[in-house]
């Protein structure tokens, strides 16, 4: 068993592994932005709570005009000159005071809700500004997932080449045992210097060393099964 080549097809591979991890770990950060859909949710809300707003500011602009024309169609029939009788005027005076005092909780009401509206326009701006600077750097951040990619597919490719020139310098015997003992575990051969296993570090017994140093067949470590190749 060529166990040389067994080893560096097995390092190869260990790379290409490495480098297929490094590649889905890429891949699995490259998706559609998660946050859009929530954001959107909260901009559309936003953006009917200022429809609303709107709505209240023309409703008490109405009333605050409506409020203004019957103080002016009262003092214009106070001050006409029309009405001489002074019962007549005193309820017109009497009227025209009780107007103008609910002219100002109507003014304010009206100043209110016009804040109101521009609160909910600014937030609505400042939700809008969120998404695009959100989107700027989550594509910013995809663009350089997407050299990663690329990079790591590269590596992948390469560790692949290299694997099959390995595979096709080995016997169809050898490649089937490497196959199996690789379904098992990831490294299959395991060096052995100073009698000691490389991949366990376990002090191996001396006829074990003594039987994988022949070579004339394979030797497993009796602690990680490894097949142990003599150094």
């Amino acid at each position: 068993m060529d166990l040389e080549g067994l080893q560096q097809l097995q390092e190869v591979d260990i790379q290409r592994d490495q480098a297929k991890r490094e590649l889905q770990a890429v891949l699995d950060q490259i998706s559609d932005p998660p946050f859009i859909g929530q954001l959107e949710a909260e901009i559309e809300a936003q953006a009917e709570e200022a429809r609303q707003a709107d709505h209240a500011v023309r409703e008490a602009h109405a009333i605050v005009q409506t409020a203004q024309r019957r103080i002016e169609v009262t003092d214009n029939r106070l001050y006409s000159g029309s009405i001489t009788d002074h019962r007549t005027l005193e309820e017109l005076q009497r009227d025209l005071y009780a107007q103008r005092q609910q002219l100002p909780p109507l003014t304010e009401a009206e100043t209110r809700a016009s804040n109101d509206a521009e609160l909910a326009h600014e937030a609505g701006a400042w939700l809008q500004q969120l998404r695009t600077n959100a989107l700027d750097a989550w594509n910013a951040r995809q663009s350089e997932l997407e050299v990663e990619r690329g990079d790591a597919q590269e590596r992948v490719d390469e560790f692949s080449r290299q694997v099959e020139i390995l595979r096709d310098k080995l016997t169809g015997d050898d490649l089937a045992a490497y196959d199996q003992y690789r379904r098992r575990r990831p490294r299959v051969v395991a060096t052995v210097a100073g009698g000691v296993c490389a991949e366990c570090r376990l002090t191996l017994p001396t006829i074990v060393v003594t039987r994988a140093r022949r070579g004339t067949r394979a030797v497993e470590c009796p602690s990680c099964g490894c097949l142990l190749r003599v150094t």
